[in-house]
């Protein structure tokens, strides 16, 4: 059997015992752009975790009060009334590239595996136990059920909840008759958001990137933020001149 997992490094770790204190009031937001933002900052939290460890190796569980953290910090920055807060959250729209999986993987599986029944009947468990089990445990949903060849059966495994899907993903490698998982990560680069410790808050760094981004963005457009209390505050706009037509439709 197969996995498929990608590395991401950062430098700078998050020091999860002094992770600052930043909350921020997202009432103004749509239920939609908090999803977004409870995504990004998983995503952030588990690219600063990875600094030390493989992904594989980190808790299924990303720990809340970082994740927490992080999305105080991006809400400031959406509702701050800076100009330049503007142009990243409402024009340009900016969000995480998606890469580390947090939220699905695929199962490819021989269609002889004797738990497959349920699936193949329309339902969304298995006669596997231990499949049932991590699903569970890990409120996940299979959908998405379909056949892959003459021989295989695929189908979608995603999460209710933002979770560090690598090791839930390698779990379910081990099943008997699964031939391959594959964390559906995008392959290039694109549009994203980073960022790091700074004293009594967070920078956070707002990309836009472009030119041959299918083997890896060339040029890149930045904004840096410090957020501290529940406050953004623009710090400066660097990088390669956006095209006049990013400037104009964002």
């Amino acid at each position: 059997m197969f996995m498929m997992f990608s590395s991401f490094h950062l430098a700078n770790p998050a020091n999860e015992n002094s992770i600052p204190i930043c909350s921020s009031d997202d009432s103004t937001l749509s239920e939609y752009q908090q999803l977004k933002y409870k995504k990004d900052a998983t995503r952030l939290a588990l690219r600063l975790l990875s600094t030390e460890k493989d992904y594989i190796d980190i808790n299924a569980e990303v720990p809340g009060d970082m994740v927490s953290s992080i999305y105080g910090a991006l809400v400031a920055v959406h509702t701050s009334e800076s100009p330049k807060a503007y142009e990243v959250t409402k024009t340009h729209k900016l969000h995480t590239f998606p890469m580390p999986s947090i939220d699905q993987f695929f199962v490819i599986y021989e269609k002889t595996a004797s738990w497959c029944q349920p699936l193949r009947l329309g339902g969304n468990t298995t006669d596997n136990a231990t499949i049932n089990q991590l699903l569970k445990t890990y409120d996940l949903v299979i959908d998405q059920h379909m056949e892959w060849d003459e021989t295989h059966n695929s189908f979608n495994v995603r999460a209710n909840n933002s979770l560090n899907m690598a090791p839930v993903a390698q779990l379910f490698s081990t099943m008997e008759n699964v031939l391959l998982v594959d964390l559906l990560v995008p392959d290039g680069d694109g549009n994203d958001i980073d960022i790091k410790e700074i004293e009594g808050g967070w920078e956070v760094n707002y990309y836009v990137k472009f030119d041959t981004c299918i083997t890896g963005c060339k040029q890149r457009h930045v904004w840096t933020f410090e957020v501290r209390d529940g406050k953004a505050e623009f710090v400066k706009e660097w990088g390669d001149d956006l095209p006049k037509w990013m400037k104009k439709h964002g």
